[in-house]
């Protein structure tokens, strides 16, 4: 074989490999960065008591939505958030709300939930925790939309409108 053919196999053969390790890895081939749930795993404590692992939800679309009880815009989303809960949770929607609490307290949380009646589970992050890290949250409300198959399919680092919320679960459901 001449060194154009050889070289034509060896770089198909490569790019083969590229797709089939991203796929089994779970990973976004164009960006690199990990989408999958189980690559994002966390376990926290919930409010209501007990713990939450993320990838207990494998095989249901989930919105994991980062919020602090001082942030307006997540008091703005929050009933959006529940109304989507409620209507989609037949379908096997499940809304999990990550309070972070590095500049709050597990009281201005407690307050938060009540004030919006929030049904849907809602976990405790602290700075010891990190799980905000490890989501690169630096603007709440974040919010993180895993399809069925566990993978990442949109993030939206600030509050959703109603249309763009129904959007972006249709994506999911």
């Amino acid at each position: 074989m001449t060194k154009p053919v050889l070289l034509l196999m060896l770089i198909l053969a490569v790019g083969a490999g590229c797709v089939v390790f991203a796929f089994f890895a779970g990973c976004q081939l164009l960006s690199g960065t990990p989408v999958d749930m189980r690559v994002k795993d966390f376990t926290l404590p919930l409010l209501s008591g007990g713990t939450v692992r993320l990838s207990s939800y494998l095989g249901q679309p989930v919105l994991l939505v980062f919020f602090t009880p001082s942030c307006g815009h997540c008091h703005s989303e929050a009933p959006r958030l529940e109304a989507a809960y409620e209507k989609y949770r037949d379908r096997g929607l499940v809304v999990l709300g990550v309070g972070y609490i590095g500049g709050s307290t597990e009281e201005a949380l407690r307050s938060f939930v009540a004030e919006h009646n929030l049904a849907y589970p809602v976990a405790i992050d602290t700075p010891e925790t990190k799980v905000v890290q490890r989501y690169n949250v630096s603007w709440v409300p974040h919010n993180v939309f895993f399809n069925r198959r566990g993978r990442i399919v949109r993030e939206e680092r600030r509050e959703l409108s109603p249309e763009e919320l129904e959007e972006y679960l249709r994506e999911i459901l």
